[in-house]
């Protein structure tokens, strides 16, 4: 619909029609004007030759005081001959409006038209010339009556001249006119539409620039201002776009400020909490070493305590390379990978490092290939197989589908665990979000970053009988 059409275009439209209804309607004026014209002229020449009868027939019956049957003869040579120099019929009737003479009898003989005056006493005007409409069957002609007068001006009869429209003449002069008139009118449209095209350009481009501005708009920009010097409506709304902008960048680095300070202070409250953990439990064991010193006990204790201490400092390692890697955010740099081959390398080693808890996994060893981070890929996996063996009390299932579509590939990492509460679900991607006393809460979202930053995407299912994790590659097609 119109009204869904860019405002350029429905004012064109709009334009459009308006120019062209006015020159449809300008064209049907003149033709009216044309046919009216035809007719007045045709009017006037009747007038004029009609008076030119008159005075001719009064020269010829000047002393005439009466017109009787018995002159019928004459007059009718008389009117024979004017109407062949005028080319033009003519008919005298009586005073009392009954045919006395005729330049073409035969109208009457053969019953064309009334020997009779179609009305008993023309009305005459002014100027003593009588104009109406008559018809021959349904042929309407125009005649004028006038009165007969001798030399006294004394009305001895009725004058009757017949002028007979011509339908083709006027045809001709709408043809004519139609001719001189249609090309100018369509170089004055086609003028019109292009003179309205750039108007309406000029007029909307302010609308155009501040769509196209907003469109193009993005926070911290140093080119989201509109300049426009008018100061009309549009020069009003710029006005407020531009004050607009500038609140909006004000309330945006409001906005980052504060997201950074609350990053911050989660990050430092996270941070604080995971080294406070460990921090309590070494302190107690030095104390506790401290005081076994000297005695018979000391060198058991201290292997064992020795050994806590290295424990709880790798753990705090790791917290700290997870905080480092959830900073630094490499970027993913998409390459061919065989992700067979990652996977298979990830499985053996956590078959390794946890020998009581047996990873089944179902799929190639080699050969799938498919666009991911080649350095990242494989830290995707190792952080799916840590939650899913945390979360497992038997085995864990992985299982490679290459078949599952066209464009992707499928790793599934299976448990069956408890499964993941409801009210925390929508969460389980978030940064420093974990449900474990020992977690970081870094580990799915690191690897939902790398995953999507190779294109794919990685998505869950949970029911308290089991969790599965799904991760979707794309296939690295060969053209």
């Amino acid at each position: 619909m119109l009204r869904n059409r860019p405002i350029t275009t429905r004012i064109m439209a709009v334009v459009f029609a308006c120019v062209t209804v006015i020159f449809l309607f300008t064209l049907f004026m003149s033709i009216r004007y044309v046919y009216a014209s035809v007719e007045q002229q045709q009017r006037h020449e009747l007038i004029t030759r009609s008076e030119y009868i008159q005075s001719y027939l009064r020269s010829l019956y000047y002393w005439d005081v009466i017109l009787t049957p018995s002159q019928a003869e004459g007059l009718s040579i008389d009117l024979r001959d004017l109407s062949i120099d005028m080319q033009q019929d003519l008919h005298v009737y009586s005073l009392t409006g009954e045919l006395l003479a005729s330049s073409s009898p035969e109208l009457f003989d053969g019953g064309v038209l009334s020997r009779s005056m179609s009305m008993d006493k023309p009305f005459f005007s002014d100027d003593h010339i009588a104009l109406c409409y008559e018809q021959i069957h349904d042929l309407p002609y125009l005649i004028a009556y006038l009165p007969f007068h001798n030399g006294a001006f004394v009305t001895i009869g009725y004058i009757a001249v017949p002028y007979y429209l011509s339908e083709q003449t006027r045809k001709d002069e709408v043809r004519a006119l139609l001719v001189r008139l249609v090309p100018t009118y369509l170089i004055a449209l086609l003028l019109s539409l292009v003179f309205s095209y750039f108007a309406t350009r000029s007029i909307t481009a302010p609308i155009s620039m501040l769509t196209d501005k907003m469109r193009q708009f993005e926070i911290g920009s140093k080119n989201n201002h509109i300049d426009y010097t008018y100061h009309d409506e549009l020069g009003a709304l710029v006005e407020r776009y531009n004050i607009l902008v500038d609140q909006v960048e004000e309330s945006a680095e409001k906005l980052a400020n504060a997201e950074r300070e609350g990053a911050w202070r989660t990050m430092a409250r996270q941070i604080a909490h995971e080294i406070n953990n460990p921090l309590t439990p070494m302190k107690l064991s030095v104390q506790k070493l401290q005081l076994k010193h000297g005695t018979d006990q000391f060198d058991a204790y201290f292997h064992k305590t020795t050994q806590m201490l290295i424990d709880e400092i790798d753990n705090l390692a790791h917290i700290a390379q997870s905080f480092s890697t959830f900073a630094k955010q490499p970027d993913v740099v998409t390459t061919e990978v065989d992700v067979a081959e990652k996977l298979s390398h990830v499985i053996t080693l956590q078959r390794e490092n946890d020998e009581q808890r047996p990873i089944r996994y179902v799929g190639a060893d080699s050969g799938v290939m498919v666009l991911a981070d080649k350095e990242q890929i494989s830290q995707v996996f190792v952080n799916i197989l840590r939650n899913a063996l945390q979360a497992s009390p038997t085995d864990i299932i992985v299982m490679l589908n290459t078949n599952y579509s066209e464009r992707e590939v499928q790793i599934s990492v299976s448990d069956d665990g408890t499964g993941i509460p409801e009210d925390i679900q929508a969460r389980i991607f978030r940064p420093n979000f974990t449900t474990k006393s020992n977690g970081n809460g870094l580990g799915l979202a690191i690897s939902k970053h790398i995953v999507e930053g190779s294109g794919g995407r990685i998505e869950f299912e949970t029911s308290p009988k089991g969790t599965t994790f799904y991760v979707y590659l794309k296939k690295h097609i060969s053209i």
